[in-house]
């Protein structure tokens, strides 16, 4: 079998830990491969990875710890004799070039999931890809944009978008219980949902959400999953509000249970800091057939389509985020119709099959060997 080495930061929730472990589990039932994974820092949230039975390594990263945590991945790497090494973020690139050194077997680059506003060597993401991907064997993007702005090189770089499991979606049972509990019943119910950090711009969804909760009183109702350093303030933001018609849900072990009682699905990104890459929580809305209203730019416009799936609007406008949601409120045979025709979209183009199967092809080209699908 082929043994490709996993390295990433964390696994943390959040959309480039999604991608690892659905690649891994999916892979697991799937083809005959073996993974092995070390990540810098030992908190890990996407649990249900070890029940894939694969080892996984935790190297408490820090300046003091650099080269004892260095000798500890030659080791690991030393008694797994992985046939690929396959980074996914700019710091484990590094290091992964060391290990490539060490052990002369191939790196593949996964770290561009983000579409970086401009290029700037004060960006440590573009810096450390601009000194190496020279060096780096394969690189993968999760959007064509990332790929032009990373100023990848394109020989050997490819888009491989991320990939939704379906079987998340099923027996979804707490629709009526989390209307009830919130009181959400009979109410028009627009989410979001996004960490509350520097890239993302909760503040112009609740400015629209306080607009609306004025105009429509009773009606309509707001949700927001995640959590991060940015929520006490929109919590504050929220005002009388907060926690009656905008929920905040904290961390949220059940989101596809929360966006399937959504009738709309927001991403507001702050464009000054950040591009997006293809968007998971994006890839939930329209997999549970919601339409979406999501900030222009970066890798979005590759999976909404404007006035067809959704729509995509200027970063930081509240008003216009306010003139969407009206517009789908007052026309809910279009906005089914767009929710349905998301749903195509990611079985057709975003699957996790199609995803995996990517990434399959990326190891068999640089290994020269292929990868039996396991028979059922």
């Amino acid at each position: 079998m082929i043994k490709v080495l996993i390295l990433n930061d964390e696994l943390m929730r959040g959309g480039k830990e999604r991608r690892i472990a659905e690649l891994v589990k999916y892979c697991k039932l799937h083809y005959e491969i073996i993974f092995e994974i070390v990540i810098m820092h030992e908190n890990i949230e996407y649990e249900d990875i070890y029940e894939t039975g694969y080892k996984i390594h935790t190297l408490k990263w820090s300046q003091n710890t650099k080269i004892i945590n260095l000798k500890r991945l030659f080791a690991i790497t030393k008694s797994f004799n992985p046939d690929i090494i396959h980074s996914w973020s700019s710091m484990t690139d590094v290091i992964g070039l060391l290990v490539k050194i060490y052990t002369r077997k191939k790196l593949i680059s996964s770290m561009i999931a983000r579409v970086i506003p401009y290029r700037s060597l004060k960006d440590k993401d573009y810096r450390r890809a601009l000194y190496t991907f020279p060096f780096i064997d394969f690189i993968t993007s999760n959007t064509k944009a990332g790929i032009e702005r990373y100023h990848a090189p394109k020989q050997k770089s490819i888009c491989i978008y991320n990939g939704f499991n379906f079987e998340r979606t099923n027996n979804l049972q707490k629709a009526e219980i989390l209307k009830k509990q919130h009181s959400l019943e009979n109410k028009f119910v627009v989410g979001m949902v996004a960490a509350f950090a520097q890239r993302k711009d909760q503040e112009t969804f609740i400015s629209a959400a306080l607009s609306l909760l004025k105009k429509f009183p009773g009606k309509i109702a707001f949700v927001l999953i995640g959590h991060g350093v940015y929520e006490e303030e929109r919590r504050k933001q929220s005002g009388e509000h907060f926690q009656k018609d905008i929920i905040f849900t904290g961390v949220c072990n059940f989101v596809e249970e929360y966006i399937n009682i959504f009738n709309v699905g927001v991403l507001c990104t702050n464009s000054e800091f950040h591009g997006e890459g293809i968007s998971n929580a994006i890839l939930e809305y329209m997999a549970l057939a919601k339409p979406v209203i999501a900030s222009d730019g970066g890798g979005t416009e590759e999976i909404v389509d404007d006035n067809l799936t959704g729509f995509l609007i200027k970063p930081k406008q509240s008003k216009l985020l306010e003139d969407k949601i009206i517009y789908l409120m007052n026309n809910p045979e279009k906005a089914w119709d767009m929710g349905l025709r998301g749903q195509l979209k990611i079985r057709q183009h975003f699957s996790i099959e199609a995803m995996c199967s990517e990434f399959i092809k990326v190891y068999e080209k640089l290994t020269g060997k292929s990868i039996p699908e396991i028979s059922l």
